[in-house]
């Protein structure tokens, strides 16, 4: 069981919860930006999953420094611990934040348009993947690259690599970080692929590479 890793997209924000109803949440910084009480309750529950699975707990931790994903963290400790299961202390990677919008941070999409509305025509020119929001944004592809250096400082990829060495893994991150392992460790995204909060994505590390067992597994809905 040394050879999985698993990646888990932290429950719903209080930022999730404010876009949902339209709502900015300017004047907030977004690594401030914690949990609900319903994404507390994911969390217990993708708890409860990851345990289902059986096999051996992981043995490193790597955690997003973000609150929402640490809180995430935090409950996954605590329902581990009570099952017996104990997890070993996190590595707080910065390089598994959230991706940077610069001036866009917690805007919607709405006022995005109202207040910058030359962004919208930029990203849509440059794509997804190139483009950087304005006020030092970053791009999917900048999040790939600093995911990538995560992951080759762990030895979980690259040279040398195996991901067996200190795996089991688990890591406790974001949208796009999960979207940025599954661009790295494959295989390749469908269109319009998304991640759920409170869900979880899986693979397996074998002689041909690393496989995809499970993707975007979400516990049942919790309200």
């Amino acid at each position: 069981m040394a050879n999985w890793l698993i990646a888990v997209r932290h429950g719903e924000s209080t930022a999730n919860a404010a876009f949902a109803r339209g709502d900015s949440m300017e004047g907030v910084r977004d690594a401030d930006v914690g949990l609900t009480d319903r994404g507390r309750r994911q969390a217990a529950r993708l708890a409860g999953a990851l345990l289902a699975l059986g096999g051996d707990p992981p043995r490193t931790v790597l955690c997003s420094p973000y609150e929402r994903a640490r809180q995430t963290l935090d409950v996954l400790v605590d329902v581990h611990a009570a099952a017996g299961y104990p997890l070993p202390p996190a590595w707080y990677e910065p390089g598994l934040r959230d991706r940077g919008t610069g001036d866009l941070e917690l805007l919607t999409p709405q006022a995005v348009r109202e207040r910058f509305p030359q962004e919208s025509a930029r990203r849509e020119r440059e794509g997804e993947c190139a483009y950087r929001p304005t006020g030092g944004g970053e791009s999917l592809e900048d999040v790939v690259r600093r995911v990538r250096s995560v992951l080759d400082g762990f030895r979980i990829v690259g040279e040398g690599g195996d991901g067996a060495a200190g795996g089991p893994w688990l890591l406790v991150a974001h949208d796009a970080v999960v979207l940025a392992l599954r661009h790295l460790l494959g295989p390749p995204l469908p269109e319009g692929a998304f991640v759920a909060n409170g869900s979880f994505a899986r693979w397996r590390n074998s002689a041909s590479g690393w496989q995809l067992a499970d993707w975007n597994r979400t516990p049942p809905v919790v309200r």
